[in-house]
């Protein structure tokens, strides 16, 4: 999995339009200036991300953009998908689609170890809402309760601890 620019600018967007949620919309240039991202790459990532359902957008001399639920509802896991498509690309379903052909996956053993770590960082993700990054003071407080939550009981699953 890599952070692109793309994920990183949409998440703050996001985070943007959570901080405004319930008040007026904000429109790309507004965004675009707020977070210094360049407002075609703007409109670009907003285009993303209302098709996935994560915001509205209203006409008119005061439209803009809205989340389209509250902050607490839409999840980091929900904006990357939104962006990219997917989390993380999983390494050996590219092999089983057949554009490329493995000769290990009948007796692959690192397959388990990519497929864990996948899911570790999707529930990972899935766990942080927008309310939670809105939350944090510079700190890494509910973030970190987040991952104690999702991710800490995969990650002692996977090392064989109860």
């Amino acid at each position: 999995m890599r952070i692109t620019s793309s994920v990183e600018y949409a998440a703050r967007l996001m985070v943007q339009l959570g901080r405004s949620f319930g008040e007026r919309p904000l429109s790309a240039a507004q965004l675009s200036q707020l977070e210094n991202i360049p407002s075609d790459y703007v409109n670009q990532l907003l285009v993303r991300l209302r098709r996935a359902g994560l915001l509205q957008s209203q006409r008119g001399t005061a439209g803009g953009y809205l989340l389209s639920r509250p902050p607490s509802e839409i999840n980091l896991g929900d904006v990357i998908r939104a962006t990219e498509g997917r989390i993380f690309e999983d390494v050996c379903g590219k092999y089983s689609e057949g554009r490329k052909d493995c000769h290990h996956q009948s007796h692959c053993q690192v397959s388990p170890v990519w497929k864990r770590l996948g899911l570790l960082i999707e529930q990972y993700l899935d766990g942080i809402t927008l309310s939670q990054i809105l939350e944090e003071s510079g700190s890494c407080g509910a973030v970190f309760a987040a991952w104690e939550k999702t991710a800490a009981p995969i990650l002692r699953g996977f090392k064989g601890e109860s």
